[in-house]
């Protein structure tokens, strides 16, 4: 009987010891473990040939304080005259001078040696592969072939430096047409895994509009923005002031007088302050949406034959990148390549677009980020109507918990998130620990994979934690009232066929 025991004992034991020994092993094996190449956004300084940082541009206030003798009198001038020729040729030498070393020359090349400091060589690492180990940062301003060459370089040095045969890729923001042009032009044989962030590869509302000059002060959407996003120990006096400003008419006679004065100098100047800017960068044509597109050619370049070649290299991108971008993806997914996107919402852009009352980051419109998504505009829920045929088709659980989204539009639905409350800029840890979750699975990461990470977020900027998006309790009534009025309604009309 003692031997029986020892015996088993020491069985019990050698299981053990070899459970514990090949424990890590197993845990290891069903974790993706490949480096991670980030592609940034736009926010990368440029230097010139002496080091000094000419972008982002300096301190426009200041330009403006030391010129400011000039533009007083060109206003008066052209306000004489009613001639703004005066005053848009002064405001167009200060532009000028606070970006003539960013400017790039008419076919789009970069001048005078400006350029961002050289990415560093990629680190020889083998394993737990981080976000932050192989970050690849790109003049902005550049053709994005010319960008995407230089990263199918560096993701060749980064496979030599870590002995493996696939990437991981990530596009945030303005990397995220570079991530789309690489997969175009190269393929996805060396990508595992790619995520969209906050992606503008499907345009961005506000660039489009300043490229076409399509600005509109809408003194409503004005109010609203500026009295919804004052948040700072004095928002309660500015909202009070704001709104006496309302009650007076003053505030409306304000936007108008802005906008009258825009429309004045616009004429003249609009086209050349575009050039001046951004117009001449390859790279920030790809952000121009398809429905803007044509317009903004016509605006900047006012049809001169001087550009031709600058055009020939953004048509070579909005046609044959920014068009077939879907059927890329579709095909990469097709050929073993996991997707992912990850989109925010219920931040408001600037007033000063059409668009700027739809569902959007602050900077790019939810539906393009996320390829599709049907939504609410801020402040507002989908209708009952539209949410119960959606519930009978079988599509309720793409409909968010505070019922702004439905994600069953998009291209990629099961593994499309998104994040409310987030701004565009913002790049909080927990939403890292996401996409690292996403980048370890061997399998395709979905919306259903983790309880922890459902479709959709909230993100609380006092607790710095994401949480499940939930139904706010007043719309929640509003919404069980409505339900119970259009229920049998929108039911009967189903049935007949009819809706």
């Amino acid at each position: 009987m003692k031997k029986t025991m020892k015996r088993l004992l020491a069985v019990i034991l050698v299981i053990v010891s070899v459970c514990t020994a090949v424990s890590p092993v197993f845990s290891a094996a069903t974790v993706n473990d490949l480096p991670i190449v980030y592609v940034a956004g736009k926010n990368t300084f440029i230097y010139n040939t002496s080091g000094k940082k000419i972008y982002p541009t300096g301190d426009l206030s200041a330009a403006i304080d030391a010129k400011k003798g000039d533009l007083v009198k060109a206003w008066a001038k052209s306000l004489l005259t009613n001639d703004w020729t005066p005053l848009s040729d002064a405001i167009y030498d200060l532009v000028v001078e606070q970006y003539k070393e960013f400017t790039p020359n008419d076919n789009g090349n970069v001048t005078n040696g400006t350029a961002i400091k050289p990415v560093k060589d990629p680190v020889v690492k083998k394993s737990n592969f981080r976000l932050e180990d192989y970050v690849f940062t790109y003049d902005s301003r550049l053709d994005p072939y010319e960008n995407t060459a230089k990263l199918n370089e560096y993701i060749n040095a980064v496979l030599a430096a870590t002995g493996k045969k696939k990437v991981q890729l990530i596009g945030r923001c303005l990397g995220s047409t570079l991530v789309s042009t690489y997969l175009t032009v190269y393929g996805c044989s060396k990508v595992d895994t790619a995520i969209y962030y906050a992606p503008s590869s499907q345009g961005v509302i506000p660039l489009s509009a300043f490229f076409t000059g399509d600005i509109q002060f809408d003194k409503d959407a004005i109010y609203k923005y500026v009295d919804n996003n004052m948040i700072d120990e004095s928002s309660d006096f500015v909202k009070m002031i704001l709104r006496l400003l309302r009650a007076l008419y003053a505030f409306d006679w304000g936007v108008n007088s802005v906008e009258s004065a825009y429309r004045d100098i616009a004429r003249t100047l609009y086209p050349r302050i575009v050039l001046t800017v951004y117009g001449k960068c390859p790279g920030f044509w790809t952000m121009v949406r398809d429905e803007y597109y044509d317009e903004a050619k016509k605006v900047v370049f006012q049809g001169k034959k001087q550009y031709s070649n600058l055009i020939a290299k953004i048509d070579k991108y909005h046609y044959n990148v920014f068009n077939r971008l879907e059927t890329t993806l579709k095909r990469c997914q097709q050929q073993g390549m996991k997707l992912a996107f990850i989109t925010k919402y219920n931040t408001p852009m600037a007033p000063l677009f059409g668009n700027c009352t739809k569902q959007a980051d602050n900077l790019v419109e939810l539906e393009t980020a996320s390829f599709g998504a049907t939504c609410a505009d801020i402040g507002k829920t989908l209708s009952s109507s539209y949410i119960l045929k959606q519930q009978l088709a079988g599509k309720g659980k793409y409909i968010s918990p505070d019922l702004v989204i439905d994600a069953s539009t998009c291209k990629f639905p099961d593994q499309t998130w998104f994040i409310k409350d987030l701004p565009h800029e913002g790049v909080p840890n927990n939403v890292n620990e996401l996409i690292m979750e996403i980048f370890r699975s061997k399998e395709q990461y979905k919306i259903t994979t983790n309880s922890k990470y459902p479709q959709f977020l909230q993100y609380e900027s006092d607790s710095v934690i994401l949480s499940e998006v939930t139904l706010d309790k007043d719309t929640s009534f509003l919404h069980k009232i409505a339900n119970a009025f259009n229920s049998i309604f929108v039911l009967i009309k189903l049935l007949f066929n009819i809706m």
